[in-house]
């Protein structure tokens, strides 16, 4: 939308934006490497690179011609949180951008039509979100929710049990990559102890679970008060990144991802209060596919699973989703059999737990027929719950209370 002030207005994620002469236009782009902006004209000439550097954008959000400057989002300061930045139209300095968001977390941000203000959703690791509404230069205006922890906040009678995680870095084993991870300690860490820990994975692409950013008291809170340490890394794959580090897995899923989770469980054996031999790992839908490749591939440092939903064969799976990460099952036959979890079920050989809502429509209910046959025929012994009528989010307080208890009760009988 075009204001008097030659100020356009853009949606979350747009990545092709028109100046208002019609002639030239600003595209994200990754051809560096890092998703980044840049100016052309409709000839097809670029004119300008915008923004520079080995982090990425995430979203242009506005343009003021008549100032010369362009806001966005993203990962300038760290890729575990989101800022709101902006940088010259004229592409002078594309390295050089200036921070406008004050606080260190996650912003998520939306201009008013004429571009003097914006609302900003904020949250961090110790933070509730907040929402709040700022001048162009970051200055607070007021609160539109301030969410305060005070008295009256449903968490204040919790809030101090909350235990907030260690955040850290590792190299990956072969040296190409910097893996971020959260750990997560029991309050209270007995001298001499050593305590199990659950792996808790997502891994999937165009995801990231390791951030600076609210998750207040979730299932992660429970294990960790039941007395479990819990561990985060986001693998290879994931989001945010830079195409070098999210590229690895295209064609072949379920080998870097896995390698880099091994990686992880390597760190925490080095910890004095770990116990090497009780480390499970925990996920749902890409997190129980990773869960199972985990266990059938790296059973060694993965002594007990459970699978969540799992995708066991991607030729099962949604092809707009598949086919972006494998290509066509025609031209990566191969990948398409060693990405399955079938190759190496004959390996399983520690406790594994698999759960599936039999009404799921995401991935659906045959991946886990399938598995159970296989695991079947391959004479292993596992556990295995359905939820009648649940569907891929679990949704429901019955089905979660029953599925976290369960969870937990298996822990609870391997390693404690």
């Amino acid at each position: 939308m075009l204001t008097e002030t030659s100020t356009h207005w853009l949606n979350l994620h747009d990545d092709l934006h028109f100046l208002s002469d019609n002639k030239r236009f600003i595209w994200a782009s990754e051809r560096n490497g890092f998703k980044h902006l840049y100016l052309y004209n409709t000839d097809g000439k670029q004119l300008a690179q915008l923004t520079d550097g080995q982090w990425v954008v995430d979203s242009l959000h506005a343009v003021d011609e008549q100032d010369g400057w362009i806001y966005f989002t993203g990962r300038a300061d760290t890729p575990l949180e989101r800022h709101l930045y902006k940088a010259p139209l004229d592409g002078k300095s594309p390295e050089h951008v200036v921070r406008i968001t004050k606080r260190n977390g996650f912003h998520n941000i939306v201009f008013a039509g004429n571009m003097k203000t914006y609302i900003d959703k904020f949250s961090n690791i110790q933070t509730p979100s907040q929402v709040s509404l700022h001048k162009i230069n970051g200055e607070h205006v007021t609160w539109l929710e301030e969410n305060k922890v005070d008295a009256n906040h449903p968490i204040a009678p919790y809030y101090d049990q909350l235990v907030m995680p260690e955040f850290g870095t590792l190299k990956s084993d072969d040296d190409q990559a910097t893996l971020y991870y959260k750990l997560y300690k029991p309050k209270q860490l007995e001298p001499g102890k050593k305590y199990p820990v659950i792996v808790k994975v997502y891994g999937g692409p165009y995801a990231q679970r390791v951030t600076n950013k609210w998750q207040g008291a979730d299932m992660i809170q429970y294990m960790v008060n039941q007395g479990y340490v819990v561990f985060q890394l986001d693998n290879r794959g994931s989001n945010y990144r830079g195409t070098a580090f999210e590229f690895p897995i295209y064609e072949n899923l379920g080998e870097v991802e896995v390698a880099d989770q091994v990686t992880g469980v390597k760190f925490l054996r080095t910890l004095n209060f770990v116990d090497p031999e009780r480390i499970g790992i925990y996920g749902h839908s890409y997190g129980g596919y990773m869960a199972l490749m985990s266990m059938f591939k790296a059973g060694d440092y993965f002594k007990a699973g459970v699978s969540g939903a799992p995708v066991t064969d991607w030729r099962l799976y949604d092809t707009h989703y598949t086919e972006r990460y494998l290509n066509h099952p025609e031209a990566n036959a191969k990948g398409y059999v060693t990405s399955s979890v079938f190759p190496y079920a004959k390996n399983l050989n520690g406790p594994l737990f698999v759960y599936h809502g039999m009404a799921d429509d995401n991935v659906l209910f045959t991946n886990t027929t399938k598995l159970i046959k296989t695991l079947q025929d391959e004479n292993k012994v596992f556990e295995l719950m359905t939820y009648p009528g649940s569907k891929h989010s679990m949704r429901g307080k019955k089905v979660k209370v029953h599925l976290n208890n369960t969870i937990i009760d298996f822990f609870d009988r391997h390693f404690k």
